[in-house]
This record gives C-alpha cells, structure tokens and sequence, in this order.
C-alpha cells in the first residue's frame, strides 16, 4: 500500500495518508462492533461456535469446554478483525473514490 496523500473535508480539512485513514476507520470499525453493530457481534460469535462444532465433528476429535471457547475466541477474533478492516477499507475507498488494494 502505497503513501498516496491526498484532501477531504471529512471532519475538517484534514491530510492524511491512505494507511493512516484505513487505521483510524478500522478502529472506529472496531468501536462499532461493540456498540452499534452489537447484533453483529454476536453473530460472528455464533457462526465461530458452530466452525469450532464442525471442527470437533470432522475432526473427529475432542476438545474440553475450555479449548473449545479458546477456539471460539480465536475465530470470532479473527472474523472481528476482517469486519473491521473491510469497514475501514470501505470507508477509505468512500472518501476517495479509489479502490484499496492491500
């Protein structure tokens, strides 16, 4: 990702680069999911229980409750972070009319 700088009026006139902005609304990305997204959240958290179900099936294998929460954890973790990043990628790619491509 390059250092492309460039003008809004988003909140102020303000410069920043791409990577900074994608920081930033990954973050309020983040906030959200806490917050205003809540449903979301919990979603996420409910598709992570049922891979980390499918995992112990297929697998054939057997986890106790607290690995198996461990896992949940780690999946919803991960799937949290790409929301987020999609949202500040959205927000970015919004605000410039350009595509970002990580």
């Amino acid at each position: 990702m390059g250092n492309i700088q460039y003008e809004t009026n988003f909140k102020g006139d303000i410069s920043m680069e791409t990577g900074k902005l994608i920081k930033k609304f990954t973050q309020e990305g983040n906030s959200k999911l806490e917050n205003q997204y809540a449903g979301t959240r919990q979603a996420i958290l409910q598709v992570s229980r049922e891979k980390v179900q499918e995992y112990i099936r297929v697998g054939d294998i057997g986890l106790g409750k607290e690995d198996r929460e461990l896992l949940v954890l780690i999946i919803a973790g991960s799937m949290m972070n790409s929301f987020s990043l999609g949202y500040g990628i959205g927000k970015v790619e919004g605000l410039t009319d350009r595509s970002v491509h990580l």
